[in-house]
């Protein structure tokens, strides 16, 4: 990634999770339904045997996350945020 270049966050964001995670096989990504627009169908691509497609449900997936955290796995969830707080309402 050229530094002198602009991306958007969702895409470094993306980007960042393929290179860590050639670097460290404990990590997962979970989505919820929108790994296109959150970009974290490029770690997907990389790694599909370790990308957790949720559909949506956000509960679940952070239910999942915390499971997997405590079997000493490193989690990164990616939602929308909005979606998240509206649904726990």
């Amino acid at each position: 990634m050229n530094l002198s270049e602009k991306i958007a966050t969702r895409a470094s964001y993306g980007e960042a999770l393929a290179k860590i995670g050639e670097e460290n096989k404990k990590i997962v990504v979970l989505d919820a339904d929108l790994s296109e627009a959150t970009k974290t169908n490029i770690f997907a691509k990389k790694f599909p045997d370790r990308f957790f497609e949720m559909g949506i449900s956000e509960q679940d997936m952070m239910g999942t996350a915390a499971g997997l955290a405590a079997s000493r796995t490193n989690c990164f969830c990616k939602f929308i945020c909005s979606i998240c707080s509206r649904k726990s309402i």
